[in-house]
């Protein structure tokens, strides 16, 4: 029996990255497990050093198709999944040799749908604990969190128990190229999964890959996250409005401070509530410009840098 199936999707990825996740997989100490690792129109060499480890370890498992992005990558992984549990490693990143151990040892002492647990930042080999206790393990109060950005809403760290996703399937839309992790959780968690909370960190998201589609953004990233913002408003409940207000605010001081969001479009997309201004992580002297510059170009369609 498989215990759980973890789901790796390659493009793109510096070679030694690609080395490392792959090793720190084929150390797992977990023998009933299985890495489906999809190659989402990846080069040749690294779709090689792939069908090394599938050589070398039966464990692991590859599958190569044409690039469509990570999420079509990951939704094809889940269908070859055959473990009570699934998982997913980004193939730039590594993870403890017990970390599937571990957790599925917890999940099934708790009886767990989805077990969430804390993580590393990995900068230059050096390991930043970050931790992500959530408030409260309940599944609409979990998604409260996730889309405000309590706690972060990637898939590595957590695993999920594959009877449970089967019977309430939910799909990492393809059109979309930012946060479909979270548009993945807003669908699961509306299903009310029992959430338990492991208090220990074993996944290394590692901060040193330039290549990652995470570094340099750009004025397409930003309408990327615009469209993220949109796609969420159709899948998340109304009783929502006040979170979604929120996360689109996020969305848009992301791209201020790098210099991509104008005062027009901070006015008009998703128009940030003062209740959100005022609840919102930002210093106070940020707070005050926004609702001084909102105020202004109500009134004179302006902003104040136009007046001097």
């Amino acid at each position: 029996m498989i215990k759980v199936s973890v789901i790796v999707p390659v493009y793109k990825v510096p070679l030694e990255y690609l080395r490392a996740c792959l090793d720190s997989l084929a150390a797992q100490t977990l023998q009933e497990c299985d890495f489906i690792v999809v190659s989402d129109g990846a080069p040749e060499t690294e779709c090689s050093i792939c069908e090394e480890y599938v050589k070398k370890d039966s464990r692991f498992k590859f599958f190569k198709r044409g690039h469509a992005g990570v999420s079509a990558a990951r939704n094809y992984g889940i269908e070859q999944a055959l473990g009570e549990y699934i998982s997913f490693v980004d193939s730039d990143d590594r993870i403890d040799n017990n970390m599937l151990q571990e957790c599925y040892e917890f999940a099934k002492k708790n009886n767990s749908d989805v077990v969430t647990m804390d993580f590393y930042e990995t900068k230059n080999n050096i390991d930043s604990l970050k931790i992500h206790a959530p408030k409260t393990v309940e599944s609409i109060c979990f998604l409260h969190q996730i889309v405000i950005g309590d706690i972060f809403g990637g898939m590595p760290l957590r695993i999920i128990r594959k009877k449970f996703y089967d019977k309430n399937p939910a799909i990492f839309p393809e059109h979309i190229s930012y946060c479909e992790d979270i548009l993945f959780w807003a669908q699961l968690l509306q299903a009310k999964p029992k959430i338990n909370y492991l208090n220990k960190a074993f996944y290394h998201y590692v901060q040193d890959n330039n290549n990652s589609i995470t570094r340099d953004y750009t004025d397409e990233k930003y309408k990327e996250r615009k469209k993220f913002i949109q796609e969420l408003k159709k899948i998340i409940p109304k009783k929502f409005k006040k979170d979604l207000n929120m996360a689109a605010f996020n969305v848009k001081m992301e791209a201020m401070s790098h210099n991509k969001l104008s005062l027009k479009d901070y006015v008009s997309f998703e128009r940030t509530t003062l209740l959100t201004l005022i609840k919102s992580k930002q210093p106070w002297i940020v707070k005050i410009y926004l609702l001084f510059n909102t105020i202004l170009f109500s009134i004179f369609n302006k902003s104040y840098k136009e007046y001097l």
